[in-house]
């Protein structure tokens, strides 16, 4: 069962109590992420996560490091478009010493410029990395179309001049903005319960993070539609196509996934057993239903060669047509439900899971993550829920287009406009 309480402050605490268990999971989630920066800004979301191990007036980021590990834990930290989350996980036992050291780190930390300095040359290498990985590419150019003229269009490491310029005084003025107790949520899974993580957020956390209010808004629903690529000299071609969908806590969340999961997830949804199996298009394909605050996409990933692009790129589109026009069948809706259900119980046995299903859930909505209802969601999906979902609104809704792969394969031809021709054939 998972509890929650709410502090004077605003700081929000959401636990589950699973005595099973040898360990405890626990993660500082912060409503911070691109999605709230603007141009000049844009980067420093992250950059803060990958500061914020660097040194405080007691610790250095040595003996940090040196603190988790003489504790047995695993600790990291991770930045999306809406949060950032601050993680350890440890055995029982050291639940509070892990505790306090991470609300020690979070509330206390320097942002030395030197300390900065060295780490702003690692995370420049990170963007590197990406600008040598298409598929990476192609998820940022699809979230440039998909949510333009809002701040998930922006990418999480933002550009690489931003990052050699962010000081400390940036970073302490960003935290101070936005790593707020009404801004912040703390998920504690694990052998542990609930009266014990309130005391330790009553020792370790509410000492430290003040009484601040964060003012920020998401961002409003955006529908994009368009076309972008970036025409490199890769061997393969990677597109994604993008559709408006559902937000984090819509109703019909649990149907976008059955229609998923049959569509492109499972090795028997339609799109792999055609563009893979029967006609050996591709090399991948899938889909991803992503969802944030006021927004959703609907998206679908395909990796492919320049000489199968034009057949793919039709296939998909007449799978699409043929889903709009006649849903699932009930053999494929069964088997999805079945698979889904599993897997959000098979997700139980890894707590760092169920930390992340908690806190996020609780950052976004206010409320205490239940899975027995997100499993009772699963399993009243029906036939005409598929149908609805299908025939009416998400497919019908401007289309984003993201290219990556070599000029050549797309010299000449318009791939956007072919495949928004066959989805309306």
């Amino acid at each position: 069962m998972v509890q929650l309480t709410k502090f004077d402050n605003g700081l929000t605490l959401v636990s589950g109590y699973y005595p099973s268990f040898r360990s405890v999971a626990a993660g500082f989630w912060v409503g911070a992420g691109s999605a709230f920066e603007d141009d000049a800004t844009n980067g420093i979301s992250h950059f803060t996560e990958h500061v914020m191990y660097k040194g405080t007036a007691k610790l250095s980021a040595a003996q940090i490091a040196e603190r988790f590990e003489d504790l047995g834990a695993n600790f990291n930290a991770f930045t999306s478009k809406e949060a950032t989350c601050f993680y350890f996980k440890c055995i029982d036992e050291n639940t509070a010493d892990c505790f306090g050291l991470l609300s020690h780190i979070l509330y206390e930390s320097l942002f030395d410029d030197a300390e900065l300095d060295k780490e702003r040359k690692v995370i420049a290498e990170e963007i590197n990395m990406v600008e040598d990985e298409p598929e990476d590419i192609c998820y940022d150019l699809l979230a440039a179309e998909r949510y333009a003229g809002t701040g998930l269009a922006r990418t999480i490491l933002g550009p690489t001049e931003n990052v050699m310029r962010f000081r400390g005084d940036d970073v302490r003025e960003y935290t101070r903005r936005m790593y707020t107790p009404d801004n912040t949520v703390i998920s504690v899974v694990g052998n542990i319960r609930h009266e014990d993580a309130v005391k330790l957020a009553e020792k370790y956390v509410l000492p430290l993070c003040g009484n601040g209010k964060c003012d920020k808004a998401y961002p409003k629903n955006a529908e994009g539609g368009g076309f972008a690529k970036c025409e490199k000299d890769f061997e393969q071609v990677n597109l994604a196509i993008g559709f408006p969908s559902v937000s984090f806590d819509d109703d019909i969340t649990a149907v976008q996934s059955v229609v998923s999961f049959c569509f492109g997830t499972g090795m028997s949804s339609r799109l792999f057993q055609r563009l893979r199996e029967r006609q050996g298009l591709v090399y991948n394909v899938y889909t991803s239903a992503s969802t944030y605050k006021h927004n959703g996409n609907f998206g679908i990933y395909v990796n492919t060669s320049g000489g199968n692009l034009d057949k793919a790129v039709t296939s998909v589109a007449e799978e699409v047509r043929e889903l709009m026009r006649g849903g699932l069948t009930a053999a494929e809706i069964a088997r999805a439900k079945m698979q889904l259900k599993s897997s959000m119980l098979f997700g139980i046995e890894n707590i760092l899971s169920v930390m992340s299903a908690c806190g996020k859930y609780a950052l976004y909505t206010g409320k205490a993550y239940d899975i027995d209802e997100n499993i009772r969601l699963v399993e009243n999906v029906t036939a005409d829920d598929v149908a609805k979902f299908c025939s009416s609104g998400v497919f019908d809704k401007p289309v984003s287009m993201a290219y990556v792969g070599k000029k050549q394969f797309t010299e000449g031809r318009d791939i956007y406009s072919d495949f928004i021709s066959a989805l309306k054939a």
